[in-house]
């Protein structure tokens, strides 16, 4: 990724690709996409971008540039409220128009080549999500490419048909298709589930980017925590990656933000229950309008807010408290495990799983909460679980190596095991450090995109 535009980071890549060609190009027909060939169709559209909204319905031939540029930027900067929307036009505009002409190629290409399927990478931000619009637009196969693992175990690689790697109902179809073809028996299935639970509680990373739980001491509770009384715990969640998905993530939620589902079950629900708000650990240090207006809600008598950076035991909590309640994060399908009856107010990919209770009104949920709940079975949680660890039964295998190691010098380093020049690693890792980091200090991007 060159998201400034340096020209140093441009030529590496271009010579890496061409590497690339020289070894598989006998196996497969290479279209070099040469942004030079751009030949504007039609005359881009001058669209507002004065909110996140406006940039949310940035939609070019059906293909929904606005929300993969939204996806991007919060990736890379966390800023979910695009506070300086001027330096987000200047960053983005180009890209706007940009990723329009490439549109307009893409579609003369398809047409040429009349393809009997379209497969890209995930698709989840503007490089490559119009490929999937494109297909969807032209009723063509589509089939996303993911990776699973990486981190402390090799990447494999997995196929999303029919759609991308964040859509509900096609993850809970492959969980339930998965579950019931695997070879294993449900004895074994149910241990390498339980297993996933297990590692997690012990701080260990697992189908995750990090473990969030490092800092925090087990066993320890809020100092006002009272056993005695009615006690409800609520993990809300890191918005980053849904943020800008749009589609089935935005729809059907009970409150348009955490902070007005928690002062809902505040005001609505009896004040002999006693909150405890677990701010996720991923939001330390970021200041974004949903987070910041979370701590407002320290007013009232019965919340406790536990800060990003506190060292209380979310899995003490789990256990003390009486009920949990969540709004998408996996701590909800782990409650379940652990015995807890569960509330679901956002959207998950376990959502469909019958692993929590999933109140379809605001009466709903105060009913839910003010009375006793039975925890739901663990089926569900087997279920996912078990997806999340399969590294045998749904991966697509493949001839080529795709594993990625981690080395610690004087910087962190990651060596993938394609990327070799000459025959070694170690030269790609040279030149790669030359090009990227070094290089990069003698230049000027042509982008400047807000830093993280």
């Amino acid at each position: 990724m060159n998201r400034d535009g340096y020209p140093s980071i441009c030529h590496f890549c271009h010579s890496i690709y061409k590497r690339f060609v020289k070894k598989y190009g006998d196996k497969v027909n290479v279209i070099p996409i040469n942004k030079e060939e751009f030949a504007p169709n039609s005359k881009i559209p001058d669209w507002p971008l004065e909110n996140v909204a406006q940039i949310n319905s940035v939609i070019y031939r059906d293909v929904y540039i606005g929300t993969s540029i939204l996806s991007f930027y919060y990736m890379v900067t966390r800023d979910l409220d695009v506070r300086n929307i001027q330096t987000f036009k200047s960053c983005v505009k180009p890209l706007i128009s940009e990723i329009c002409h490439f549109v307009d190629y893409a579609y003369d290409l398809i047409e040429e080549i009349r393809p009997d399927e379209i497969i890209s990478f995930n698709g989840r931000l503007y490089e490559n999500r119009l490929f999937y619009d494109i297909a969807n637009a032209l009723g063509i196969s589509y089939t996303a490419l993911d990776v699973v693992g990486g981190h402390v175990e090799p990447y494999k690689k997995v196929r999303y048909e029919g759609g991308l790697p964040h859509d509900i109902g096609l993850n809970t179809k492959l969980i339930e298709n998965l579950w019931k073809t695997s070879p294993l028996s449900d004895e074994k299935k149910t241990e390498i589930a339980s297993s996933f639970y297990q590692r997690r509680r012990n701080g260990e990373l697992v189908a995750d980017v990090a473990v969030y739980t490092t800092a925090q001491i087990q066993g320890l509770l809020p100092e006002n925590f009272n056993s005695k009384k009615r006690n409800v715990v609520i993990f809300n969640s890191s918005r980053d990656e849904t943020a800008a998905l749009g589609g089935e993530w935005v729809k059907g939620k009970l409150f348009s933000s955490d902070y007005d589902a928690i002062e809902y079950m505040l005001q609505n629900t009896s004040r002999q229950t006693h909150y405890y708000l677990r701010i996720h650990p991923n939001l330390k240090g970021v200041e974004h309008h949903d987070h910041m207006m979370l701590y407002a809600l320290s007013k009232y008598e019965n919340l406790t807010i536990i800060p990003p950076e506190s060292e209380v035991s979310t899995y003490s909590l789990m256990d003390a408290c009486e009920k949990i309640i969540t709004f998408g994060s996996t701590t909800g399908v782990e409650a379940t495990f652990w015995g807890k009856p569960s509330i679901l107010l956002g959207r998950s990919l376990y959502e469909n799983l019958d692993t929590c209770y999933k109140p379809a009104s605001k009466e709903e949920l105060t009913s839910l909460i003010e009375k006793p709940l039975k925890p739901k079975s663990k089926t569900g949680a087997f279920k996912i679980a078990y997806f999340l660890l399969d590294r045998e039964f749904r991966v697509d295998k493949t001839n080529i190596d795709i594993d990625v190691k981690y080395r610690k010098w004087r910087w962190h380093y990651r060596f993938a095991s394609y990327l070799k020049i000459g025959g070694s690693q170690l030269l790609y890792q040279i030149a790669y450090t030359y090009h990227y980091i070094f290089l990069r200090k003698f230049e000027k991007g042509k982008m400047s995109f807000p830093k993280l």
